[in-house]
């Protein structure tokens, strides 16, 4: 009898709560979170203002970064500094009722906002595999979840494709993705996206996520491949000729046989939706110099 009445109690209370239209999202710090409707929220990073626009959720955003310029639209918000430099007076005057920001070690701005009263929800951090679990989680927070799946779908779709199209039967090409003059390391999303493209990141044994590679390791590790991030300091033409001027550079391989891949900022820069467009550019490039 107890049991009956606790279960007749049970599921009048889910029918309040579904009535009332409330639910709850936990995050991946295992926070939980209850919403009687979608959120409104700020971010200062890129990476989740492209996600939230590629799930169909932009119009919950309050505010973004002086960085966040893509998707069109993301440019016309409230700007509130960037990451290492917010500008807490404008979110504590917006006062947003939630921040969305990765999960990275760093603590001093979630803690700020808490001091704030901003409460942050945390997504996953770096990383490609995790671009579309981001989509996925964010899609429930926001009640977009079909919108959601299938913008995650599509992701992982075209970087599986990627990966099936790699070669069988020939050695597995060495390349360096270069960002001025870093390099993606081990533990990077773009060294995970050479791996989706079909060569092996020649900088996964430098040390670092970012290094800054010596002279030395550019000769030693002798990339068939190089791809470069082209922003808008300098044209692909001015880029070649630096590759192809410098003692050290234009004595590797890459270099030598004009191996040299330029893939567009806006592709590249920031860790969201848009890289599974570099991937595929990537993959194409390494195909068509018959290395797959």
């Amino acid at each position: 009898m107890m049991e009956r009445a606790l279960s007749i109690s049970f599921l009048a209370l889910a029918a309040c709560l579904q009535i009332a239209g409330a639910y709850e999202v936990v995050d991946v710090r295992g926070n939980s979170f209850s919403f009687d409707a979608p959120p409104k929220f700020a971010t200062i990073v890129p990476s989740v203002t492209q996600t939230v626009c590629a799930i169909g959720a932009e119009n919950l955003m309050l505010a973004n970064s002086r960085y966040c310029d893509s998707p069109k639209g993301a440019d016309s918000l409230v700007k509130i500094g960037g990451y290492i430099d917010p500008d807490y007076e404008k979110i504590a005057e917006i006062k947003p009722p939630l921040f969305i920001l990765p999960d990275v070690k760093d603590a001093r701005l979630p803690d700020r906002l808490k001091a704030l009263g901003v409460p942050c929800f945390f997504i996953h951090s770096e990383g490609l595999g995790n671009i579309s679990a981001n989509m996925r989680l964010l899609g429930k927070l926001f009640c977009v979840e079909e919108a959601a799946e299938r913008a995650a779908d599509k992701f992982d779709a075209a970087i599986n494709g990627a990966r099936a199209r790699k070669g069988s039967g020939k050695r597995i090409p060495k390349a360096l993705f270069m960002f001025g003059k870093m390099a993606a390391g081990k533990g990077s999303y773009v060294g995970d996206m050479i791996a989706a493209a079909g060569a092996e990141n020649a900088a996964d044994c430098a040390r670092g996520i970012w290094p800054v590679l010596s002279r030395e390791f550019i000769l030693s590790c002798d990339p068939d491949v190089l791809f470069v991030e082209l922003g808008g300091e300098s044209s692909a033409e001015e880029l070649l000729e630096f590759y192809r001027g410098d003692p050290v550079w234009r004595n590797v391989s890459a270099v030598k046989k004009s191996r040299v891949c330029f893939v567009p900022r806006r592709l590249v820069g920031v860790p969201g939706p848009k890289v599974a467009e570099a991937v595929a550019l990537m993959g194409e490039y390494i195909k068509s110099q018959g290395l797959k």
